[in-house]
């Protein structure tokens, strides 16, 4: 049973290590060079890139001391999924340091979770429908979800504060589903990396003075389907990934090559010109939005996502 005053001192840390370590950082990356430009600006400004280092600290100081606290039950299993989306902040990170090719990112985590998903329950649950024993086959099917949640998450990204607001609110959702059904496993990864997230969005947000990378984007994607794989909510993380797998299926539409980023910016309104490859595209090209009201549209979208899941779960 997870201390909630563990939880609560666990958040905080996160959050505290988070919101002291990303200032100091900020300069540093950008004496190093590790630096991006705000695409989305008419000036097109210069800033830090690989914000996600302070998160992933911010996170592991966050568990432990959940962990110190509460004492861990399974502490093996918690384990592997530590070297699971570890595993993917470290391809991030090599992607934002090497640039990695598609498919060696989408390699590289499947073999690096596969530890994590011989350890999962193999039962599958789908909500007030059926119930399956995937046995064996449950080991390359953990590892698959594992992987697509961290690649899904890191496509939807390139505006001020979009990817992590999408973390906050997918987090958020799990936290709830986690303790209306009492499978209380996945808060141990889930609390600290929302501190993290709280804390890097107040950084990343609009005008944002750091860039999350892929280092963050694979670590979210990855540690928020792990902590639904360890609390038994396969079915509902799934769900509130839809918006991502549908970003995925537009990528696939330009074979991947195609960015989120507005090819005009004019009058505080983006605007896109091109073939639709990204749910940020087709809202740019069907409507007058500043960069703040597209992040919000996409937010919201989410938000109706994870409400439903939600209310299924509780009311019917």
């Amino acid at each position: 049973m997870a201390n909630p005053l563990a939880l609560v001192i666990g958040f905080a840390v996160s959050l505290a290590t988070t919101f002291v370590f990303v200032p100091y950082l900020i300069p540093i990356l950008k004496a190093k060079g590790i630096v991006g430009r705000d695409l989305n600006k008419p000036d097109k400004p210069v800033v830090a890139e690989m914000g996600g280092i302070p998160v992933v600290v911010g996170f592991f100081a966050g568990m432990s001391v959940i962990v110190a606290f509460d004492g861990v039950t399974d502490i093996n299993l918690l384990n592997v999924s530590l070297s699971a989306i570890l595993g993917a902040a470290f391809v991030g990170m090599m992607d934002d340091i090497f640039n990695l090719r598609q498919r060696q990112k989408a390699f590289l985590p499947f073999v690096l979770a596969l530890p994590f998903a011989t350890a999962v329950d193999t039962h599958v649950v789908i909500p007030h429908i059926a119930e399956f024993d995937l046995g064996y086959l449950m080991i390359p099917v953990a590892a698959f979800a594992l992987t697509c949640a961290a690649n899904a998450a890191n496509m939807l990204e390139g505006f001020n504060g979009l990817g992590a607001g999408l973390g906050i609110i997918m987090t958020s959702t799990l936290v709830v589903l986690c303790v209306v059904h009492d499978r209380l496993d996945g808060l141990y990864l889930l609390v600290p990396i929302l501190g993290g997230l709280v804390a890097f969005l107040w950084f990343n947000w609009y005008p944002a003075k750091i860039f999350p990378g892929d280092t963050l984007m694979l670590f979210t994607g990855a540690t928020i389907a792990a902590a639904g794989l360890l609390s038994s909510l396969d079915f509902q993380t799934g769900f509130i990934f839809i918006p991502l797998i549908a970003e995925f299926f537009l990528k696939l539409r330009g074979g991947f090559s195609g960015e989120n980023y507005s090819t005009r910016s004019a009058n505080g309104y983006l605007e896109y010109h091109g073939k639709i490859e990204s749910l940020t595209h087709l809202i740019m090209k069907h409507s007058k939005n500043g960069e703040k009201a597209i992040v919000y549209k996409l937010w919201m979208l989410e938000v109706a996502f994870c409400t439903f899941v939600i209310l299924v779960d509780v009311l019917v």
